[in-house]
């Protein structure tokens, strides 16, 4: 487990543990597209407790890449965990959980989504930009929340995820690879299987 997956999870857990004492937060980040938001605020001081100084102290008043990936995987988390009571009623286990985009390929054997999530997978696939990104993955996680909400959504994975993507353009690539073969391959193989039943 890297770094950032274990800050995310330490963060992750602790929201968890404090319940309704953290509903605050859970809507800033909800509210907030990126650190830099005035909403964001009031989720500094528990993002910035597990952060290592390392991470912290780059670009003067620019979010670094460790702060950009954590805060979009915990704005992921407040939106799946907003209204749903199967999701606050059980501990948060990212050993159990299933990636992002492995979630949604489950959502993907369903011939009314197929089209119009493979279009939004395809974009995200398909660009370098983690802004949009950022945005993308926020949204997906809503149509995973809708579709499926007792499912269980690896969020540290995706921290690390997002910061790998971050490194440069073959490493964005390298991680549109990772989540490419997450979505596509599981229904490969079930289509597979199908055209053998045939």
């Amino acid at each position: 487990m890297t770094n950032i997956e274990r800050n995310t999870n330490k963060i992750i857990k602790k929201l968890h543990e404090r319940g309704g004492n953290d509903k605050a937060i859970l809507s800033a980040l909800r509210r907030s597209n990126s650190i830099l938001s005035r909403q964001a605020t009031i989720v500094w001081p528990l993002l910035f407790e597990y952060i290592k100084e390392k991470d912290i102290f780059g670009e003067n008043s620019k979010q670094t890449v460790s702060e950009r990936a954590i805060f979009t995987a915990l704005r992921c988390y407040s939106v799946f965990e907003q209204g749903n009571d199967i999701e606050r009623d059980r501990e948060y286990d990212s050993e159990n959980a299933q990636s992002l985009f492995r979630n949604l390929s489950f959502l993907r054997k369903d011939e009314h989504f197929r089209e119009a999530l493979d279009r939004r997978v395809q974009s995200v696939l398909s660009t370098t930009n983690i802004e949009a990104v950022a945005r993308s993955v926020v949204s997906l996680t809503k149509i995973i929340k809708v579709n499926n909400p007792a499912t269980k959504i690896n969020y540290p994975e995706l921290a690390n995820d997002l910061y790998n993507f971050q490194l440069g353009f073959e490493a964005a690539r390298k991680v549109a690879i990772k989540w490419g073969r997450e979505y596509f391959w599981l229904n490969d193989e079930i289509n597979s299987k199908e055209s053998r039943e045939d």
